[in-house]
């Protein structure tokens, strides 16, 4: 059974149980910063598992997924993965352990027609409900059902004893069994053992515990189901192949590389396949390689697979249409961005063959410095994690040198590196505790400005307190709340204003949303304010228009971008505040010059034509047929606002915008940069922030223009005065004083200024053999010396650095130089006579001893 169907059969299996067939969640977590990536399915209904925002009781889902956790064993076992597909259905305090294990096995040997034969489970050892209902209800032998502890068998792992705090449960597992042909061969083996016989495919989480600060698990209220089943693993078995990576959804890939080059390892080609089809998705989704949070994942990925293939020139780049084609009727979306994850695949393989030419050297330099014959465990990692050198290069380098490496240490450090990378890939401790603003209750909501109203909640810390000073920072909820307040979201900041009282002030800094309640978060900048206050809360008008502004200028900035630079431009990140704007959008390239007017030109001419701005309500799928573009992986409701501005602009937002494209006034681009691999950003300000940047960068061209001016009036008076003073050359050689065969030159060249004077002693030194130059000049109140001498002055131990230091105390200045060139500055141009006379009579005292 190929892996589409199986994935197609999950899905309507569970809509026939009146389950919400959800669509995948992007890769990265819209609404929970606390993870690097979604790893899985439960992931997106966080909100549904803490109670708020049920809008469905029950949930089927094939997420997409990636986990950076156990890298290092991609490619070297059979179904270890960074990116994969997870098959789930979830229970929202509906039904619980009794459907969820008889749809399982339902599912399994009906809808998938397994052998029971083929099917173990296990159940964790004091779970006797489970137990019983494999037992008595689904009638599995007792010896196919095994008990195990908490470390295998409750989410999350080893809870009971270990933590943390928070929702949990035991968990059932469906086993795969390949037959005993397979794996350690002991009569007694079952899957408790790990000699690969039994492969686990499907975890059954009963959340029904709440695991308190003593450690005592007491019932929740409401319990939920959370399934996962990964869809390479169940097609593995589909198809009767014993590693993931030799099922459909792989072959395209491996099928590409044995082609691209046959000697590539199997451990080394499925770990390529892997990593590919990890950054294909990924920079789909919006994720660029970067030296940060997920682009750093994304950018080790490909560095990874490009160093596994050891081709010596980009080739990942060419497996990415492979991807996309096997996947575009499941994710659309994949073979839209093709060409753009291509691009993106390319010139990160180009600039890591660029940084391996360098890398290499240092890990020889490494090599060659090595103490003790030794080579240090930081040492290894850095090679490993910041040049991207794939540790067995290095045991090859070192073992050829009969170098040692500290293996100890640099596991340790990539332990360290993987625990760091764990925690963010996964949810964090209290990610389910409800906080105190979702525990409140709801509050009435009123469009009333200015709004009388009652504070109903105030937090500072993650306190609730009861009240806050000057100089404090809280977070407050009010009763009614402001409906006008805009609170942060899609890229546009939240409202901000004040709220006052009898006894204090305090400015609204920023406006957030918790589980539909409005939350304000605030500096006392007066008195104190106390929970149970009536006050006054204000908002900041000005600064609202101002906004609307810039968010209504985003769109029209995305469509002039897609007119300019053709429809691959897609918007992969916006800041809309009231003093800026910052649009993030693919395109491979720097915009030129000329490109970049053009878009602010359209922009303009569609500001000045005074075009109406719309708001509508419509279902997204209207909305969709209706062409308005929406941000893939942004999760919307049934019904969307949709924002156009006549047939220009057609987008769905949420965020505030003008009435009419003509209140934005002026749109102007001040800055346009690369953010990362095939991401660049513009920058831009609008209305009268715009028009003050104008002015000022009219008026800085203005000065640089005289600046400019005043330095080509310089230098041309400069090139007049060289000119006067080479004309004069013979003049000043005839002048000169003679000294047996050396001839000493010592003059005054006023308004002449330092560049002069070198210019006419190089000129004089080209000209005559044994000659000592020394020139001056006063300008503008300051004092320029510079002395020169030919070769064979030198080896008479004439020294123009040291004539120089002398010289330049008399005119209050400093100096220095070569031995046979120098020059000083000073102060006291009233001196030069004197140090001049001081340069003749050093030059004479030194000729009159040469031999």
């Amino acid at each position: 059974m190929l892996s589409k169907d199986i994935r197609k059969k999950f899905l309507e299996f569970f809509r026939s149980k009146k389950h919400d067939v959800v669509p995948s969640d992007s890769l990265v977590p819209r609404f929970d910063q606390t993870l690097l990536f979604t790893s899985a399915g439960m992931n997106q209904f966080k909100e549904q598992f803490l109670g708020h925002n049920v809008t469905f009781k029950r949930a089927t889902s094939c997420q997409k997924c990636l986990r950076t956790g156990d890298l290092e064993k991609v490619g070297e076992t059979p179904s270890h993965h960074t990116f994969f597909e997870m098959l789930g259905n979830f229970s929202f305090g509906d039904y619980f352990k009794k459907e969820a294990i008889e749809w399982a096995w339902e599912f399994m040997t009906k809808a998938l027609s397994i052998s029971e034969d083929r099917l173990w489970v296990s159940v964790y050892r004091d779970d006797e409900e489970s137990y019983k209902i494999w037992r008595e209800s689904v009638k599995i032998p007792a010896k196919k059902i095994v008990k195990l502890g908490a470390k295998d068998n409750f989410w999350p792992s080893n809870a009971p004893e270990e933590g943390p705090n928070g929702p949990c449960g035991p968990c059932s597992e469906i086993f795969y069994d390949w037959g005993k042909d397979t794996g350690c061969g002991k009569k007694n083996c079952d899957p408790s053992c790990s000699c690969g016989r039994f492969v686990e495919v499907w975890n059954l989480v009963f959340t029904q515990f709440e695991r308190k600060g003593d450690g005592k698990l007491e019932p929740l209220p409401n319990k939920n189901i959370d399934t996962g089943m990964g869809l390479e693993r169940i097609s593995s078995v589909m198809q009767s192949v014993k590693t993931n990576f030799e099922t459909d959804l792989f072959a395209p890939v491996i099928q590409a590389l044995r082609t691209y080059s046959p000697r590539i390892r199997t451990r080394d080609l499925n770990a390529i396949a892997d990593h590919i089809r990890a950054v294909t998705f990924a920079i789909a989704d919006g994720v660029a390689p970067s030296n940060e949070e997920r682009g750093y994942v994304i950018r080790k990925l490909i560095r990874k697979a490009y160093m596994r293939g050891n081709a010596g020139e980009p080739f990942l780049y060419n497996m990415v249409p492979k991807i996309t084609d096997s996947m575009k009727d499941v994710y659309p979306e994949l073979n839209t961005k093709r060409e753009e994850v291509s691009l993106v695949v390319k010139e990160e393989e180009e600039k890591f063959a660029h940084a391996l030419s360098i890398a290499m050297p240092i890990l020889e330099e490494n090599l060659d410095g090595v103490r003790n014959n030794l080579l240090e465990g930081d040492k290894i990692f850095k090679l490993v994690d910041t040049y991207g050198i794939p540790l067995e290069i290095i045991e090859s380098k070192a073992g050829a040198k009969k170098i040692k490496l500290d293996t100890d240490a640099f596991t340790r450090l990539m332990e360290e590196r993987r625990e760091i990378s764990r925690k963010k890939s996964k949810i964090e401790e209290d990610i389910f505790t409800l906080n105190l603003f979702a525990k409140a209750k709801a509050c009435d909501v009123s469009k009333a400005m200015p709004l009388k109203t009652r504070i109903e909640l105030m937090v500072k810390e993650k306190h609730a307190v009861s009240e806050a000073i000057k100089g404090e920072k809280i977070e407050l909820m009010t009763n009614p709340q402001s409906a006008l307040f805009y609170t942060e979201s899609g890229g546009q900041v939240g409202d901000t204003g004040s709220i006052s009282s009898d006894s204090g002030i305090a400015e609204i800094r920023n406006s957030i949303k918790v589980d539909g309640k409005i939350i304000h978060i605030a500096e006392v900048v007066k008195g104190k304010l106390a929970q149970g206050d009536m006050v006054l809360m204000n908002i900041n008008g000005h600064r609202k228009e101002d906004i609307s502004k810039n968010h209504t200028a985003t769109h029209l900035l995305h469509s002039a971008l897609r007119k300019v630079l053709g429809e691959h431009v897609h918007q992969a990140g916006s800041m809309v505040a009231g003093d800026r704007l910052r649009f993030d959008f693919t395109h491979m390239k720097k915009l030129s010059e000329r490109e970049l007017e053009k878009v602010e030109s359209i922009v303009n001419d569609y500001i000045n034509k005074g075009i109406e701005v719309k708001k509508e309500e419509k279902t997204l799928e209207e909305a969709r047929k209706g062409g308005a573009m929406a941000l893939f992986g942004e999760k919307y409701g049934e019904r969307v606002t949709v924002v156009s501005a006549g047939d220009f602009s057609n987008e769905v937002c949420g965020g505030t915008h003008v009435s009419n494209t003509k209140d934005i006034g002026l749109f102007k681009i001040t800055r346009e940069s690369s953010v990362a691999s095939g991401i660049r950003r513009i920058e831009a300000l609008t209305s009268e922030n715009a028009v003050e940047w104008v002015k000022k960068n009219e008026e800085e061209k203005r000065k640089n223009a005289e600046i400019s001016r005043i330095k080509e009036e310089e230098k041309e008076a400069a090139r007049r005065k060289l000119k006067e003073a080479e004309e004069n050359i013979d003049l000043l050689i005839k002048k000169s004083e003679r000294i047996k065969d050396t001839k000493i030159i010592a003059e005054i060249i006023d308004n002449a200024d330092i560049a002069v004077l070198r210019a006419l002693s190089d000129k004089i030194r080209s000209r005559e053999k044994n000659v000592f130059v020394a020139l001056a000049s006063r300008r503008d109140g300051k004092a320029f010396i510079v002395v020169s001498v030919t070769e064979d002055l030198l080896q008479a131990g004439i020294d123009a650095s040291s004539c120089v230091r002398e010289m330049s105390r008399i005119i209050d200045g400093s100096g220095g130089g070569r031995a046979d060139f120098a020059q000083a500055g000073g102060k006291n141009p009233t001196g030069l006579e004197d140090a001049l006379k001081l340069a003749k009579a050093l030059a004479v005292n030194k000729i009159g001893r040469k031999e």
